[in-house]
C-alpha cells in the first residue's frame, strides 16, 4: 500500500429538469460487468455516500445489475433514496421516508415537540436555527439518518464546505442552512451546473461572508473585490493565467460592479445581521452593461448579471480544464495524475450541458474510479459520518449521539460549516492522513471510548440485524464481513496479524497475546509466529468457532454482541480506515 498515512436560490424556484443520461463520457470507460461486483459497489458507497445504509441484499442486487443501471439507483439528488438508506421501521411515528429532508425542515422537526421527533428532549435545542450549533448538529445527523439520502449530503458537504465554502465564524446558522438548502434544491432540480454555482453565489451566507451586500455603484464602484475574485477562482477554477492584466483590471473589477445593489432581508431570523434572503435591487447597482471575460453582461441587476456570467464562465478554457479535476479531487481521488486529469477534462468537455450528477455517475462506474491508482484519504468528518452509518441500525443511536459527535467537534476540532481554511475549504484528506495528532485522537476514540461499540445500556446492539444469515456465522466469516464492511479493500490488508487480533476479540473478547499465548500475555504476538504451522492451526481452529449470537440464552447473545463491538473498535482504529484505494 502506498498510503502516506500509515503512521438562495435567492427566493427563486427551479423547475426540475429531466434526469441526466448515464452513459460513457469521452475519457471515462464504464467498468466491465465482471469488475462491477460487491466490492465495487461498496467502494462507491464509501466514497460517495458516507458508506450508506444499504443492506447486504441490496448491495448484491446492485452488483448483479449492469453498472449503469445500478448507479442510477445508487446516486441521485432526490431527498429520499430508500434503497441506499432504508427507513427505520422501529420508530413508529417518525416516518422519515416521507418527511422533507432540507436542513430547514429537519432542524424544525428535531428541535420541536412533534410526536415523531425521537431526539431526547435535552438535546433538541441544539438543532434549532436559533442555536449557534443548529446547522452543524442538523447536518451531522441528516447525513446519517435512515430514510434520507447520504449521497445528497456528501455532495452538499463538498459544495458548501469546499467548493464555495462559507464559514460559520462569519455567518449565521440561518444563512448557512438556507445556502445549503438552496444549493441542494438546484442540484435536485437537475439544473445545469453553472446555475448551481450561481445559486450558491447568490446566497446570504456567501454575501455575508464576503460583504458583497455593501457593494454600491454611484458614479463609480464603491465595491470590494473579494468575492468577485473568488467567484472566478473558487467557483470555476479560473485564475486568468492567459490574460492576467485583463483578468485583474477588467474581469475582476467589473464582476465587483456586477455584484452591486445586493441587500439582505429577513424572513424568519430574529435580527437583520442574520438575514438570509438575498435581494438584487437597482438602487446602487451599476446602471450599464459591464464587460467580463470579453462578454457584455447586460442583466438588469446583480442576480441577472451573475447568472449570465456563470453561463459564460462554465465555457472558459480554464474552467473546462480545472473544474472537473477540482470536483474529483475534492470528493474521490486525492492523487489525480496528469493522465487521469486529461481523461476527466475530456469527459467534462463531452457534456454539452454540464451536469454534476451525470458526471459523478459516469465517473463512479468508470475504470478511472475503480483503479488501483486512485487513493482517497479520509477526512475527520467523513470518517465519523461513515463509521456511524456503518454501525448504527436505528436512528435512535444518532439522536442520542451514541457515537459522540463531541469528539469530532471539540477533540479533533472539526465542525461542519467551519472550514479549516475558511473560504479555501475544510480539512483535506492528505491533511488528516499526515497528522499524527489526528490519528492519536482517532485511535483514542476507538480504544478509550470502546464502550460505545461494545455496549450502550440504553441502546444495546444486536448485530444479527446487520450480519448475514442473522449472525449464524463462524468467527472467520464474521471477521471477514466486518473487515469488508468497514475497510472495503477486498481483504487485501486483512493479513494474518490483523486477522489474529480480530479472531481473538471475536472468540474471547480479549487482546491477542493473552488468548494466543496465555503464559506470555504481555509479549506481543509476531507475524512469524502466525506464519508458523502452529500459528496457522490456531487461526484455522479459532476461525471455525461460533460466536453464539443465535443462542437461546440472553447472556450468551449479549456477550457475543460485546465481542463483536470490541472487534469493530479494533478494525476502525487501524490506519486502513483512514484511506481507500480504487481497486
Amino acid at each position: 500500500m502506498t498510503w502516506a498515512l500509515l503512521v438562495g436560490l435567492g427566493g427563486v424556484a427551479h423547475a426540475a429538469q429531466p434526469a441526466p443520461d448515464v452513459g460513457d463520457l469521452p475519457g471515462l470507460t464504464t467498468v466491465s460487468d465482471a469488475a462491477w461486483n460487491q466490492l465495487a459497489v461498496r467502494k462507491v458507497l464509501h466514497t460517495f455516500a458516507f458508506g450508506g445504509q444499504a443492506s447486504d441484499a441490496q448491495i448484491a442486487r446492485w452488483a448483479d445489475m449492469p453498472p449503469r443501471t445500478a448507479i442510477r439507483q445508487m446516486l441521485s439528488f432526490d431527498e429520499h433514496n430508500l434503497r441506499l438508506s432504508p427507513p427505520d421501521r422501529t420508530l413508529s411515528r417518525e416516518h422519515m421516508e416521507t418527511r422533507p429532508q432540507s436542513l430547514r425542515a429537519l432542524s424544525t422537526l428535531w428541535s420541536s415537540t412533534d410526536t415523531g421527533n425521537y431526539v431526547p428532549t435535552a438535546r433538541r435545542t441544539g438543532y434549532s436555527r436559533a442555536d449557534w450549533m443548529g446547522g452543524i448538529e442538523t447536518w451531522t445527523t441528516a447525513a446519517r439518518v435512515r430514510g434520507g439520502n447520504p449521497f445528497r449530503h456528501r455532495v452538499g458537504f463538498w459544495e458548501t464546505n469546499f467548493h464555495l465554502a462559507t464559514s460559520h465564524n462569519k455567518t449565521s446558522t440561518w444563512q448557512i442552512i438556507r445556502a445549503y438548502d438552496d444549493t441542494l434544491a438546484a442540484l435536485a432540480a437537475n439544473r445545469p451546473y453553472e446555475d448551481v454555482i450561481a445559486t450558491a453565489s447568490l446566497t446570504g451566507a456567501v454575501t455575508t461572508q464576503y460583504g458583497t451586500q455593501y457593494n454600491r455603484y454611484y458614479d463609480q464602484c464603491y465595491c470590494n473585490e473579494d468575492f468577485a475574485r473568488e467567484f472566478h477562482q473558487l467557483g470555476f477554477g479560473i485564475l486568468g493565467s492567459a490574460e492576467p492584466d485583463y483578468h485583474e483590471r477588467v474581469s475582476i473589477k467589473n464582476t465587483a460592479a456586477a455584484l452591486s445593489g445586493i441587500y439582505l432581508t429577513s424572513t424568519e431570523t430574529p435580527n437583520e445581521w442574520e438575514a438570509e434572503k438575498v435581494n438584487c435591487g437597482l438602487d446602487g447597482h451599476v446602471p450599464t452593461a459591464v464587460e467580463v471575460q470579453h462578454t457584455l453582461l447586460d442583466g438588469g441587476n446583480a442576480c441577472g448579471k451573475i447568472r449570465q456570467l456563470a453561463r459564460v464562465s462554465i465555457k472558459h478554457p480554464e474552467s473546462v480544464n480545472n473544474l472537473p479535476v477540482m470536483i474529483v479531487q475534492g470528493i474521490a481521488d486525492d492523487e489525480v495524475s496528469p493522465t487521469e486529469a486529461a481523461a476527466l477534462r475530456r469527459a467534462w468537455r463531452g457534456m454539452p450541458k454540464k451536469n454534476l450528477l451525470r458526471f459523478l455517475r459516469a465517473y463512479a462506474v468508470s475504470t478511472l474510479f475503480h483503479s488501483r491508482a486512485r487513493v482517497k484519504y479520509i477526512t475527520s468528518i467523513e470518517r465519523f459520518i461513515t463509521i456511524s452509518n456503518l454501525i448504527a441500525d436505528s436512528n435512535r443511536e444518532h439522536y442520542a449521539d451514541v457515537y459522540e459527535s463531541w469528539r469530532l467537534y471539540w477533540d479533533e476540532e472539526m465542525l461542519p460549516f467551519r472550514p479549516l481554511h475558511e473560504v479555501f475549504g475544510h480539512q483535506t484528506g492528505p491533511e488528516a492522513a499526515g497528522s499524527a495528532q489526528i490519528f492519536r485522537k482517532h485511535y483514542a476514540a476507538s480504544t478509550e471510548g470502546v464502550w460505545r461499540y461494545v455496549e450502550h445500556n440504553a441502546y444495546p446492539k444486536d448485530w444479527r440485524r446487520m450480519l448475514p444469515d442473522k449472525g449464524r456465522l463462524t468467527v472467520r466469516q464474521t471477521a471477514e464481513w466486518l473487515w469488508e464492511h468497514f475497510i472495503v479493500d477486498g481483504q487485501r490488508n486483512f493479513g494474518p496479524l490483523e486477522r489474529a487480533h480480530v479472531y481473538a476479540l471475536l472468540s474471547a473478547g480479549r487482546d491477542l497475546a493473552p488468548v494466543y499465548q496465555p503464559r506470555s500475555p504481555n509479549t506481543p504476538v509476531t507475524r512469524a509466529q502466525l506464519d508458523s504451522e502452529a500459528g496457522k492451526r490456531w487461526l484455522a481452529a479459532t476461525g471455525k468457532r461460533k460466536l453464539g449470537l443465535e443462542s437461546a440464552a440472553e447472556a450468551v447473545r449479549r456477550d457475543a454482541n460485546q465481542r463483536i463491538g470490541a472487534a469493530v473498535a479494533f478494525i476502525i482504529a487501524t490506519p486502513f480506515m483512514l484511506a481507500q484505494e480504487g481497486r
